[in-house]
């Protein structure tokens, strides 16, 4: 399909859905550190003026009263006064910290009383836990919204932010993520966990959304999910731990704050096998940092003001060794596609393995002329690579592995 064609559609999974008219998201990979001012910092800014109301839905934790009354200290330690906070009494599993079981809960999604803290709020927030629990808890057995759902749609797309990590991440996408590791969605391994996917609350639209995503070496479970969407909307984002993917729903734009890296996966030319080996062609990977805009028509990545380009002024010149293992430095994605491959004149192709037993993979990641990269510090002296184009291709592989003098 040409990209031209394949560009329309994908903006029009981005812009189909009525409540993305106005609104603004921030997604965060987990990890939160309550003193992470940036990121604390993007969610209360983007609260409107005539809406200060602030609600916090625990529907995905095992302990929702306590991940709620957490979060709501949390903002007050940023500066909210404690009156704009509510917590909505969602949940369906009891707090074993508590009294009260907020396992009753579950029918919330049709009381008045909960639905009206939403009414009011400009500022909506999704704590961690188990992202299914949510949608147990705010869909309907037909699929469709519960009028709790229904109230937070509406607040979207009058205006409010609507926030969430982990699980409160994961729910961003329709389909969403449910589990699963890299290892075992790609080479569906009994000793792994394959890739499980179900139904999402689906406030990003056209996009899925994973997290934790350098921490929990994520990128080959993202790949292989976006195998199973559409073929316009085959873009994702791996959002790493105390990061927020800031997405303004009317500009069509995000940005990215906090401590790690967002990886774009844009996967709409890839290829993908129909084999039972892995074989995955053609995507198209990016890296945004703290800093860094991302226009989300064009997938194009805006560096941050204090990066400068890399190709052709690259700081390394020594080919670095192949393989993978923890007796190897810099296996992080960013460090990989930064310092290795775009930072290194030295190299147009890098290839990572892993493997578990006797198969495994072999990420590689590659120059082109759509390749792009640059390298700064911020402000505060934090050093971050951005990149865009990278080619990403995935392949399976047998191993055997002998000691020396067997």
């Amino acid at each position: 399909m040409p990209r031209a064609v394949l560009a329309a559609l994908a903006a029009a999974f981005l812009l189909s859905s009525p409540a993305a008219a106005q609104g603004s998201l921030v997604i965060v990979g987990g990890g939160l550190d309550p003193a992470n001012d940036q990121v604390f910092g993007a969610f209360i800014a983007r609260i409107p003026t005539d809406a200060p109301g602030i609600v916090i839905i625990p529907s995905a934790s095992d302990s929702p009263a306590t991940s709620a009354r957490l979060f709501a200290g949390d903002l007050v330690r940023h500066g909210v006064d404690p009156a704009r906070i509510a917590t909505v009494r969602i949940a369906t599993q009891d707090d074993p910290d508590t009294t009260e079981d907020e396992a009753a809960w579950r029918s919330n999604a049709n009381n008045p009383d909960e639905i009206a803290k939403i009414a009011r709020a400009g500022a909506i927030w999704f704590t961690g836990g188990d992202q299914a629990r949510t949608t147990a808890a705010l869909v309907q057995d037909d699929g469709r919204d519960t009028p709790m759902l229904a109230a937070i749609r509406s607040r979207l797309a009058a205006g409010a932010v609507i926030g969430g990590s982990s699980a409160g991440a994961a729910i961003m996408s329709d389909p969403m993520i449910m589990g699963g590791d890299s290892l075992g969605a790609l080479l569906g391994r009994a000793d792994g966990e394959t890739l499980a996917m179900g139904r999402g609350i689906g406030f990003l639209v056209g996009s899925l959304v994973d997290q934790h995503f350098d921490a929990r070496a994520r990128l080959g479970r993202l790949a292989v999910a976006l195998g199973r969407r559409p073929v316009a909307a085959r873009i994702g984002f791996g959002i790493d731990e105390n990061t927020a993917l800031i997405v303004d729903q009317k500009a069509q734009s995000a940005a990215v704050v906090g401590a790690g890296y967002v990886t774009l996966l844009d996967a709409r030319d890839a290829t993908y096998a129909p084999r039972q080996r892995i074989a995955i062609d053609a995507i198209r990977l990016g890296l945004a940092a703290s800093g860094d805009q991302i226009d989300l028509a064009s997938l194009t990545i805006r560096p941050a003001r204090w990066k400068r380009a890399t190709m052709g002024r690259e700081y390394h010149k020594t080919a670095v060794a192949e393989g993978g293992g923890m007796a190897m430095a810099g296996q992080s994605t960013a460090a990989v596609v930064g310092e290795a491959l775009i930072d290194n004149s030295a190299a147009r192709r890098i290839e990572r393995l892993s493997f578990a037993g006797d198969t495994g993979v072999i990420y590689r990641f590659e120059e082109d002329d759509r390749t792009q990269g640059w390298w700064g510090r911020d402000d505060d002296g934090n050093a971050r690579y951005s990149a865009s184009g990278v080619q990403f291709s995935i392949r399976s592989i047998n191993v055997k592995v002998k000691e020396i003098g067997e």
